[in-house]
């Protein structure tokens, strides 16, 4: 089975972008809110059964409102869910195949091959025999192909079944159902002596009559599998006679059976249904129910292709929707914060010094991100010239005129340059508790880098990610069916090119002061775990929208972090999911580890059209620098580290105060000294003494300007290689 031939054509049918996402679930359904079609992954079905699903669902897609269940048991009160599903089904089976003449004949022989398994159980009925509700539902769908007997009160109910337009018809239906159903006394009923005739409908009957009931119960046909589940204590029993216990009972019933297979209900409409069925006379009566459905589910749990027969688990990137609805925009985040300027007030000195320490750390940045500039433009004019093309403007060069003899070139030649790419950059910052050591010079060198883009006028935002136990995020939107699970990332917008400048100027500032100053902001900028996994799997889309928005060619994907991340969060239970996992990203199949899949994940990023990643690990200090570099020179081939290479390592890394290495999934990847290219570098000496007397301090001014050469110079090579690879 070509699963994504079957997305495209679920959305083709749908004429939306619907989400299509196949996994373990027992049949497919769709999720009318979140727009998501959910199709099961069975072993030996044709391609006929799985169109006709697809054609089922997109049915649903098409013509069922999203508050259908609410409306259901808002007008309908206590009719169990089955009646409507019944109904419902056939009203979108006939109008999809309406819409599209080509799906009869595929839902004729996807029907006929589950007939022929037996999916509905009609191998072992005795058909006319069975309650009208399973009858109608055999009607409904497989009518063509075995003899579906109904009388004529009944043939008016299922015609009106197929005429049916809206939502609001398949409801007045289910009422008519209810009518006819209640007021028809089950077959057993009929079979009793002539005392029950003359009782009335409407009253319990008495306990000597049950008994009789029981006794008739057991010589029903061998059709009749619900009457297992039903009370002894008779199905037309008042509200007012049963107990609280009872009451719960049939709540429980009535919720356990709203469950149609094209809509999944979460915990909320679940509550709602149990809450609107607390007046439900009793369980389910059995003229209620319908084996048929029961069958079929019992059938489809057989042909579930396990996990462990896959040896992956299917997962799928979060929905756009679901994505920016968990960011937390910078408008959330400043009014969180407050105002910095109050938290200084009680202290001009303090505020004074702040204010002194910004305007410097902003007069180092401009100067350090000139040599990232020229080396910008320099590329970028380069790649301009070196795809220049020349013509000729069609005017003769009067200077020329007397080579006439001698060449054809007398036309003035005109040089057009190639367009330069458009340029965008993302940044993610981790904001785990392991990072607090190196944070501000994380933030610096962000800054840095969002300072770069502004002068060369490059789209860009920021965003930093964690998690928390005390802060979550503010989505309402929950993950359906095999979708990635953000409920418990943090993910901040700080600063975006798209910002005014006064609001660019004050995000600038208040992303400095969080860890350059004693004020750490609000509860988005505290620190706690790495989920940076879960956050990659966010990023295709948030790339991708990005480039589309700003009309960009090449975006550069920057992560600045210090660790290893946590495992990727799904809606699969932990003991249901395979150590593989298989999500789809730009058109690919992307196989990813179970546990801690950076390297993958960021393969599947740089694989996106215009779209190259750099990565930036900062160790806390020089032990976890030593365990890096030995692990960025093992020999794969070898399996060893080769001592030889991590001591070419280290003393290069030493010389340029860091180390770019070849890590898979990334197209650059750096080992970063926190102050290279971060802390202020200008050649300042606090020596008090005269120099030009003192040995002492021209030696000591000596190490001073050297020590600053060194860092001037390692900030240079560290620029020109990040503008190599942005440009």
């Amino acid at each position: 089975m070509n699963y994504e031939l079957q997305s495209t054509l679920a959305r083709l049918l749908a004429k939306e972008n619907i989400t299509v996402t196949h996994g373990n679930m027992k049949t497919a359904m769709f999720d009318v809110k979140n727009r998501v079609l959910g199709l099961p992954m069975w072993k030996n079905k044709s391609k006929d059964v799985y169109d006709m699903l697809v054609g089922h669902e997109v049915g649903h897609a098409l013509y069922t409102p999203e508050k259908g269940i609410e409306d259901f048991h808002a007008k309908c009160g206590d009719i169990p869910f089955d009646v409507c599903n019944i109904v419902e089904d056939i009203r979108i089976e006939r109008m999809i195949q309406d819409t599209y003449p080509g799906l009869p004949r595929v839902f004729r022989k996807a029907y006929s091959e589950l007939v022929e398994d037996d999916f509905f159980g009609t191998k072992e009925k005795n058909i006319p025999e069975c309650g009208f509700l399973d009858r109608l539902n055999l009607r409904g769908k497989v009518g063509s192909l075995l003899d579906i007997p109904l009388d004529a009160d009944e043939e008016v109910i299922y015609q009106k079944c197929l005429a049916a337009q809206t939502f609001d018809d398949v409801l007045d239906i289910c009422l008519e159902i209810k009518d006819m159903i209640e007021k028809e006394p089950p077959q057993d009923q009929s079979e009793n002596d002539d005392s029950s005739e003359e009782a009335d409908d409407s009253n319990p009957m008495p306990s000597d009559q049950d008994e009789d009931e029981d006794e008739d119960e057991d010589s029903q046909t061998d059709g009749d599998d619900s009457s297992d589940s039903e009370p002894d204590d008779g199905s037309e029993a008042e509200d007012g006679e049963e107990s609280d216990d009872q009451d719960e009972d049939s709540a429980e019933a009535d919720a356990s059976s709203s469950n149609i297979d094209s809509e999944t209900e979460n915990d909320e409409s679940e509550t709602e249904a149990s809450a609107s069925n607390d007046g439900a006379s009793e369980s389910i009566p059995e003229e209620f129910t319908a084996d048929t459905i029961k069958d079929f589910e019992d059938k489809l749990e057989q042909i579930v292709e396990s996990e462990e027969e896959r040896n992956y688990t299917p997962v799928m990137l979060p929905r756009p929707n679901y994505i920016y609805d968990s960011i937390i925009k910078y408008d959330i985040l400043r009014k969180d914060r407050g105002d910095a300027s109050t938290y200084f007030e009680s202290n001009s000195t303090i505020a004074a010094n702040v204010n002194t320490r910004y305007t410097d750390f902003r007069k180092a940045t401009n100067k350090k991100v000139g040599t990232l500039v020229r080396e910008f433009e320099q590329r970028k004019a380069a790649f301009q010239y070196s795809r220049a093309t020349e013509s000729r403007t069609g005017k003769l060069d009067v200077n020329k005129l007397h080579n006439y003899k001698l060449t054809e070139e007398l036309f003035l030649s005109q040089t057009k340059l190639a367009d330069s790419k458009s340029h965008g950059m993302i940044f993610l910052l981790d904001y785990s508790g392991s990072m607090s050591s190196v944070l501000k010079d994380v933030i610096d060198q962000t800054l840095n880098l969002v300072t770069f883009c502004k002068k060369v006028g490059i789209p860009f935002r920021v965003y930093s990610f964690t998690n928390t136990w005390a802060t979550k995020s503010p989505t309402t939107i929950e993950a359906t069916f095999n979708e990635v699970d953000l409920s418990d990332v943090i993910l901040v917008e700080h600063i975006t090119s798209e910002m005014s400048k006064t609001k660019y100027e004050e995000a600038f500032k208040a992303l400095w002061m969080t860890q350059n100053t004693h004020w750490r902001g609000g509860k988005y900028d505290q620190l706690g775990g790495t989920p940076l996994d879960t956050v990659l799997t966010m990023m295709p889309t948030i790339l991708t929208d990005f480039a589309k928005k700003n009309g960009i060619q090449k975006t550069t994907f920057v992560t600045l972090t210090d660790g290893d991340s946590s495992n990727i969060n799904t809606t699969h239970s932990w003991g249901e999911m395979t150590s593989k996992m298989k999500i789809k990203c730009g058109g690919k199949i992307h196989e990813v580890s179970r546990y801690r899949s950076t390297n993958t994940l960021m393969k599947m990023i740089s694989d996106l059209p215009g779209v190259s990643t750099i990565g930036f690990f900062l160790p806390n200090n020089k032990k976890e620098l030593n365990r890096l570099l030995n692990r960025f020179h093992i020999r794969q081939d070898l399996g060893e580290t080769r001592q030889d290479d991590v001591k070419k390592a280290k003393k290069l890394h030493a010389k340029n105060g860091f180390s770019s290495v070849k890590n898979p999934g990334y197209g650059a990847y750096y080992i970063l000294d926190s102050d290279v290219g971060i802390t202020d570098n200008s050649f300042v000496t606090s020596i008090q003494e005269d120099a030009a007397n003192s040995r002492k301090a021209q030696n000591k001014l000596a190490k001073q300007f050297g020590a600053h050469n060194q860092k001037a110079r390692q900030t240079r090579v560290l620029l020109t290689s990040l503008a190599e690879k942005i440009a």
